[in-house]
C-alpha cells in the first residue's frame, strides 16, 4: 500500500480511530518454564555437514561396517591365541 496518510484524510481518520491497549505482564520467567524452554527447543543435527557430500554418505556408512569387520577379526585372533 503506497497511501500517504498526509494525503488521504479518508485513510488518516480511519488510521487515528484505531487504538490498541497492550496488557502488561511481567517478561520474567521462573526456572520451571525456563527449564520447559530448554527442553522444547530444536537440536541441531550433529552430523548435519557430514551428510551434505556423498562422499561423506559412503564414509558414513562403511566406517562402522569397517570396524564391526576389525572387531571381529581381533576377537578371533585373540581367542585363537
Amino acid at each position: 500500500m503506497s497511501h500517504d496518510p498526509k494525503i488521504d484524510k479518508n485513510l488518516r481518520k480511519k488510521l487515528s480511530s484505531y487504538k490498541v491497549n497492550v496488557p502488561e505482564f511481567s517478561m520474567k520467567r521462573n526456572r520451571w518454564d525456563r527449564f520447559i524452554n530448554f527442553l522444547a527447543s530444536p537440536a541441531k543435527n550433529p552430523l548435519e555437514h557430514l551428510i551434505a557430500s556423498t562422499k561423506s554418505i559412503i564414509a558414513l556408512t562403511s566406517i562402522p561396517l569397517i570396524s564391526a569387520i576389525m572387531i571381529s577379526i581381533l576377537q578371533m585372533i585373540i581367542f585363537f591365541i
